[in-house]
């Protein structure tokens, strides 16, 4: 079972620094203690061509980082990257003992529709039309006509968020929002609001995972990958059965739980992309029974302080999301809160989280489930 024992992290937002420099920036101090016990460099990134002009971008962060002679390679799975990347270590650590995962995205230097179109690459080139904004703005109609959830309770989302992103010196946005400053933010995808979706960032997250065996002569707090779970949906969203649910989503998380022998955890970070999305993933990840999401945002549930706290880094939704860095970032958050070390959004009594990273719209994803013990 590998495990978890160093975790670096930058600051997201709308950085000046390059895709190098802050890959840098979020492993410096893991390849300063660590560097010639690394066996692998796994670097968790979709647009370095597309944003950055960059190719092979695996082998510029080692050079950058002096470690030339260890084998690398890059992980793109969309905004699944990050977790696809862990996935990929906890497969591979039996082989290469110490692996540095790198995960790194910087956005800012396209403008928003140019962004938008290239994500929306991943969707088949007939649907590619319907942005994933779109997407989760038709995701919200049809969930609350169908289960009559409220509007209010969809916008809580990102009430939540921001208040738990405001605690997090790392988020993108560390600002409050009341419900009505959601509800009167200008509009992306009727009904869903500028609030209540990820703002463009720029950042890297970095994870160094070894055997568990040798876990404690790094520190003498590892957090142990104890499950992990991949599912798969067709990409064309227009075929799925409905669109107020993610099978993908409800599979890996299944997975998860059967390899980790766990029933309940105590917290989970959820890719948020859109308001609308945690609410769904929440009940699919068996938080909530399906329909019930939303009446557990309004009931606080879902609060740093609730029963079953969710994205108490802020989520994608305030902690921002630069793409290959996302799904690497919510393990550092994981492992931050595992060992006590979130500060002011600490969650109580945390043992035990789980982190999804989902590429697309539910095309992928992949469910880690983490905790103090083997």
């Amino acid at each position: 079972m590998p495990a978890v024992v160093a975790a670096g992290l930058t600051k997201f937002g709308k950085r000046k620094e390059g895709v190098l420099e802050l890959a840098a920036e979020a492993s410096l101090d893991i390849v300063s203690k660590f560097a010639h016990e690394i066996d692998l460099v796994i670097v968790s990134n979709s647009y370095s061509g597309e944003f950055n002009g960059t190719s092979g971008l695996n082998n510029l962060v080692t050079t950058y980082l002096s470690m030339d002679n260890v084998p690398s390679f890059r992980v793109d799975n969309t905004s699944g990257s990050g977790g696809t990347a862990i996935a990929v270590a906890n497969f591979m650590v039996r082989r290469f003992k110490r692996i540095l995962i790198i995960g790194v995205e910087k956005m800012s230097e396209r403008n928003t529709r140019q962004v938008t179109k290239v994500i929306s690459s991943l969707l088949p080139e007939g649907e590619r039309a319907a942005s994933l904004p779109s997407l989760a703005a038709l995701m919200a109609k049809l969930y609350m006509k169908k289960y009559e959830a409220s509007r209010e309770s969809i916008a809580q989302v990102a009430v939540k968020n921001h208040f738990n992103g405001a605690l997090n010196p790392f988020a993108h946005i560390q600002k409050r929002v009341s419900l009505e400053e959601v509800l009167s933010s200008p509009v992306i995808a009727e009904p869903l609001r500028l609030y209540e979706y990820t703002p463009i960032s720029d950042g890297a997250a970095s994870l160094l995972i070894v055997d568990d065996q040798e876990a404690e002569s790094f520190t003498d707090k590892p957090v142990y990958i104890k499950g992990v779970g991949m599912s798969s949906d067709t990409s064309y969203v227009t075929e799925r059965q409905e669109l107020t649910a993610i099978p993908s989503v409800r599979e890996a998380t299944a997975i998860a739980k059967r390899e980790a022998k766990v029933d309940r955890v105590d917290f989970a970070e959820l890719h948020d992309m859109a308001t609308i999305l945690e609410i769904v993933q929440s009940e699919e990840i068996g938080f909530f029974k399906r329909g019930e999401g939303w009446r557990g945002v309004m009931e606080g549930i879902t609060e740093l302080g609730g029963e079953k706290p969710i994205n108490p880094s802020g989520g994608l939704n305030s902690k921002g999301h630069p793409i290959g860095a996302s799904g690497v970032a919510q393990v550092v958050e994981a492992f931050l809160q595992i060992r006590g070390e979130a500060g002011q959004r600490q969650v109580k009594g945390a043992r035990t989280g789980l982190t999804l990273s989902m590429a697309g719209f539910g095309n992928c994803s992949t469910v880690l489930i983490l905790g103090d013990e083997p």
